[in-house]
């Protein structure tokens, strides 16, 4: 009797090995909600796919449609298939390699798109979502940092010049409508007050290489010349 049962759940177990699906990881933080339907609509009709949608960042070496896959992948034929499916979407794959780029490894059955949409400003791949983040602020004076929200607000903070120990706040709105120029719009104030140039460069330290992303200031009467607020990202 109990090798009936070993034999029951050794089926059992062969099956749900056969009808496991692989699972696509689609980084999304650079598409839309319809573009993001759409990929995920494309995957579901297959019905051969496990799909996961994410917002995570890019690693800083991609910076075109790519795919990923797993060594542990079980039907090496699924990239192709994956790379089809994604292009009948709008997302024509550029290049496919194995999880080795920046800090994404996965050793399960697995493919992991990241996806551009198709206008990329001035042919630059550099995108509204690339500037959400928190700025040390550099040379600014009294300005101690700012905060670009993801929600379209912004948060500009100094210390007081009273000479306390107290924090004022600027905020407002912050646009971006053509690389590499950033606007800040107070709340209340019927234009932008202050406008940044973006600049991007590369560094390094003795850990890693960094890849940095700085906004100068060109407002000369609101902030000091030559102030500038900063973000690193390590590779």
């Amino acid at each position: 009797m109990k090798k009936i049962n070993y034999l029951l759940i050794f089926i059992a177990f062969l099956l749900s090995g056969c009808t496991s699906q692989p699972t696509v990881y689609i980084y999304g933080k650079y598409l839309n909600n319809s573009q993001k339907e759409a990929i995920i609509n494309t995957f579901e009709k297959s019905d051969k796919y496990h799909v996961e949608v994410n917002d995570f960042d890019f690693p800083t070496d991609i910076t075109v449609n790519t795919l990923l896959y797993s060594l542990f992948l079980q039907k090496p034929e699924s990239i192709d298939i994956v790379s089809s499916l994604s292009a009948s979407a709008g997302f024509s794959i550029k290049q496919k390699q194995v999880f080795n780029v920046g800090n994404n490894w996965y050793t399960k059955d697995s493919i992991a798109l990241f996806l551009f949409p198709k206008i990329i400003d001035n042919g630059i791949t550099f995108f509204k979502q690339d500037l959400i983040n928190d700025y040390k602020a550099q040379n600014c004076g009294t300005a101690t940092s700012l905060k670009l929200n993801k929600n379209g607000s912004f948060n500009l903070e100094s210390l007081s010049k009273s000479g306390e120990n107290v924090i004022e706040s600027i905020d407002g709105i912050w646009k971006y409508r053509q690389y590499p120029y950033l606007e800040l719009q107070t709340k209340g104030s019927p234009y932008a007050d202050y406008y940044f140039e973006i600049k991007r460069f590369k560094g390094a330290d003795k850990v890693s290489e960094i890849d940095y992303l700085e906004l100068v200031s060109l407002n000369t009467g609101s902030l000091p010349e030559g102030c500038s607020f900063l973000i690193g990202t390590r590779k």
